[in-house]
């Protein structure tokens, strides 16, 4: 199990994302068929492609800058709502990585990490949880994340249960109705389906959790 993720683990970590979810394409597509354009999942193929192709040639890069370009690089692949989301989310978590001199991430840095970039989503996407999107599976996890520092967990199983808090957190978002998007031009027929959005930030923080416990 690992401690902490150092720049050794984004090229391995983000291979193991990558076969996730291309693993869930088909169930990505679906899920954002019903509601929205049905893109979820050929933009997470592309973007993910673009990041493993860029991080090899990334040999002196810090931990903040291959997080920074690899988030860049999908965007550019893979343009579109949830793209820029992923470039913002990058963004915020290089400058909290930088601002505060990490060459590794332990459980601390994580939750500050994921707290800045979700910080970045929300306000890129000016959106709130509840709104029915991503939003509702992120902030869950990183809730359990910092209730599992205070009770000592170490990183694996933190991420563990911060992995199930946000697939919780997803499934919560089907009663709800979207607000942003396609998909709130569809507004009742959306009640009932869980946000795509949501099912992806689950699928890669289960993947993260995955990786840790290696």
């Amino acid at each position: 199990m690992k401690a902490a993720l150092t720049r050794d683990d984004a090229l391995p970590l983000n291979q193991k994302l990558a076969a996730d979810l291309e693993a869930a394409n088909a169930a990505i597509t679906a899920l954002d068929a019903e509601v929205g354009d049905g893109d979820l999942g050929v933009t997470c193929r592309l973007g993910m492609k673009a990041a493993l192709d860029l991080l090899p040639t990334l040999k002196e890069a810090s931990l903040g800058d291959l997080i920074l370009k690899a988030g860049l690089a999908f965007n550019s692949a893979g343009a579109s709502t949830f793209g820029a989301l992923v470039a913002s989310a990058a963004m915020r978590a290089a400058k909290y990585t930088k601002d505060n001199a990490l060459a590794a991430w332990d459980l601390p840095a994580v939750i500050g990490v994921l707290t800045s970039a979700t910080q970045g989503i929300e306000q890129r996407g000016k959106a709130a949880r509840g709104d029915k999107t991503l939003l509702d599976a992120l902030w869950p996890a990183i809730e359990t994340l910092e209730a599992a520092h205070k009770n000592g967990k170490d990183l694996a199983g933190a991420l563990a249960d911060a992995a199930a808090a946000a697939e919780a957190g997803a499934e919560a978002t089907r009663p709800l109705r979207s607000k942003f998007g396609r998909a709130a031009w569809m507004q009742d027929r959306t009640v009932g389906v869980k946000d795509a959005g949501a099912a992806v930030a689950a699928m890669v923080l289960k993947s993260i959790a995955e990786y840790a416990r290696m």
